[in-house]
């Protein structure tokens, strides 16, 4: 019995071609917008997730804030903090500044950061030539630049080399390395691109009042970050006075991140639902226009023993035949879709295990909604007004 009203189900929708193909499209790019949406979602938030775990998870940032603004660490106390505290594996303050720098005509307005030798291993930091600031380069007007202000500093056909000579104030700089392209580090307090970097002891000739009040860790693998800011702040209370710790791990902001990241995901799904909404209203008003104009053939069916049950499950089974095939079709299009999304970004792409048949059950109970009403209306109507319809 099933077997024969879906083949009726499908001559009827085969024998009026156009109208199936609107109701059928409807239902496709609704599906799709969903899939594609949902699988979009999961690769940016795998893309996020890569690039932050790239950049390390074992990374803490320190900052001191006082009651008037930024408060001060002294350097020997942080220097000192991987023999007080063994989690941390090492340290690295900095003191954040800025200025502009000028190399044969070229000027460039950077971000400028005074570090210690630490500070490379500790952010991850790669060189694309030369070499990082020393512990015995302390006076030396040594500078290292990033990536892209190295870029902002040369001039057409003659990139900025190791061994330039830049000039920051009434200081010159031999520039001793420049680093390779790196990510943004939400963990940093500056895009690294950007950044000159020069040692402490300088940072204070080129400032008026230079505050150590920030530091970047990096702690043992195995380590509860938790725990190990729960013994820095222990060990910096005291020696801190009115001034407070702040402390971030980068566990944290993953973890926000990740949550951050699935309600993104969530709102696209939204979108794409709304879209296959729309395309369910379209297969409505599409069935409604077959019902009126198969008046008569309902009409004819009534007259001769069929039961209302069963001009409703004709008229149903075509709008579940439409919402299957619009749905397959919606799957392959919606995935084809995230993945010319994944290649035109650059990013890796990620088959979504929950977009599929999310996307396509959602589009059938959609098509199934939306073809409820016509069924019934077509199930509801008089044989003999259905009769004298023309």
């Amino acid at each position: 019995m099933l077997s024969r009203v879906v083949a009726e189900a499908a001559a009827n929708l085969v024998a009026s071609r156009q109208r199936s193909v609107l109701a059928l499209v409807g239902i496709l790019i609704g599906a799709a917008a969903v899939i594609a949406m949902l699988n979009i979602g999961a690769i940016a938030r795998h893309e996020t997730v890569r690039q932050f775990r790239q950049l390390g998870t074992d990374v803490l940032t320190l900052r001191v804030d006082a009651p008037t603004g930024l408060g001060s660490f002294r350097l020997a106390d942080v220097e000192a903090v991987p023999q007080e505290i063994p989690a941390v594996l090492d340290i690295a303050p900095f003191v954040l500044g800025g200025g502009t720098l000028l190399h044969e005509g070229m000027t460039a307005m950077g971000t400028q950061l005074g570090v210690n030798a630490s500070f490379a291993s500790v952010a991850r930091l790669a060189l694309r030539e030369g070499r990082f600031i020393s512990a015995h380069d302390r006076f030396e007007l040594y500078m290292v630049l990033g990536h892209g202000l190295a870029q902002q500093l040369s001039a057409p056909y003659a990139p900025l080399r190791v061994g330039a000579s830049l000039r920051q104030g009434r200081y010159v700089f031999t520039v001793i390395g420049i680093l390779a392209p790196v990510l943004q580090s939400p963990m940093m307090p500056v895009d690294v691109d950007g950044t000159a970097f020069v040692s402490i002891a300088n940072v204070r000739r080129l400032m008026p009042d230079p505050q150590l009040s920030m530091a970047v860790a990096r702690i043992h693998p195995e380590a509860e970050p938790e725990v190990v800011m729960a013994a820095l702040q222990r060990y910096f209370a005291p020696k801190l006075r009115d001034a407070t710790l702040g402390l971030q791990s980068a566990k944290q902001l993953l973890a926000g991140m990740q949550s951050q990241m699935q309600l993104f995901t969530l709102l696209l799904g939204t979108v794409g639902g709304i879209a296959l909404v729309l395309g369910g209203v379209g297969v409505m008003n599409i069935m409604l226009v077959s019902v009126a104009e198969r008046k008569r053939e309902i009409g004819v069916r009534l007259a001769i023993g069929a039961a209302p049950g069963d001009i409703r499950l004709l008229f149903l089974a075509e709008a579940v035949i439409l919402s299957l095939v619009g749905g397959a079709l919606g799957v392959l299009l919606g995935l084809g879709g995230a993945y010319a999304f994944a290649g035109a970004s650059g990013w890796e792409y990620i088959f979504s295990p929950s977009a599929a048949p999310l996307g396509a059950g959602v589009s059938v109970a959609v098509g199934i909604f939306f073809g409820f009403y016509p069924a019934v209306m077509a199930a509801r109507l008089d044989p003999i007004e259905a009769l004298r319809s023309e």
